[in-house]
């Protein structure tokens, strides 16, 4: 999926690539490659999401620092701030392994891969020549899941394993700030694209919490393992959240 993604890129050099984000992908790709063959600790792979937060989120400082005021003083204040940085790398480093974390019916994340960078690159086109990195970008991803949905459908032959979705999941939200911060559409977009995803994890998570079970251990309580668990095929889940 990866090289299917690069392949693209390379032939076609579109301006306003955002390169510093693939290269970030592509160190979480390695590294997650690395614990997919060798099983790293939890705390260094968790440093590394964090680090490449991080980089996203002082890309965002330094661009709203930038920003003219206007009449949204408080806004941009806030936009500008530690505090919203912060938030930034909280919601990268929960998508990155949300997206993992999902992975675990077959079509699942390639599905969803598909339809978000599929949503992204429509966007990115209709925002004109300022978009064009980021729609080559987005469609480049949605053209590697559908390729990878050819053998990863119900039933798989092949699987993502935390190189593929720990990457991917990282650039859905670092791609969905990048699109807000040049304009191409509203901050909620990326949200919105990815939602199947965000809440099925973000509502689960949340009820293990407060029952203060071990959010770490395996567990089958996902909305879609439910799904599947009272008698849904796996094809006919993947399917509902791709119509999501």
């Amino acid at each position: 999926m990866l090289l299917a993604v690069a392949t693209p890129l390379a032939v076609l050099r579109p301006d306003n690539l955002p390169v510093t984000l693939l290269a970030l992908a592509a160190s979480l790709a390695l590294i997650s490659l690395l614990d997919d063959r060798a099983h790293l600790p939890v705390a260094l792979r968790l440093a590394a999401h964090v680090a490449a937060a991080t980089f996203v989120a002082f890309g965002w400082l330094n661009a709203t620092s930038d920003m003219p005021m206007g009449n949204a003083d408080g806004l941009h204040a806030w936009l500008a701030s530690p505090y919203a940085a912060l938030g930034i790398i909280a919601a990268i480093c929960w998508m990155t392994n949300l997206f993992n974390f999902m992975d675990g019916a077959d079509g699942m994340a390639g599905g969803m891969a598909l339809v978000g960078f599929g949503g992204y690159a429509v966007a990115a086109t209709m925002s004109g020549m300022q978009g064009l990195g980021i729609a080559v970008v987005s469609a480049a991803v949605s053209g590697a899941a559908l390729g990878f949905l050819y053998f990863n459908f119900p039933v798989a032959r092949v699987f993502m394993g935390d190189a593929g979705s720990v990457p991917i999941g990282f650039l859905a939200a670092a791609i969905g700030l990048e699109g807000s911060l040049r304009g191409l559409w509203p901050w909620w977009f990326g949200a919105m694209a990815f939602s199947p995803f965000i809440v099925d994890a973000t509502i689960t998570l949340l009820k293990r919490i407060l029952r203060r079970e071990k959010i770490w251990m395996a567990h089958r309580e996902h909305y879609y393992q439910r799904l599947i668990i009272s008698g849904w095929s796996h094809r006919k889940t993947v399917i509902s959240y791709y119509f999501l």
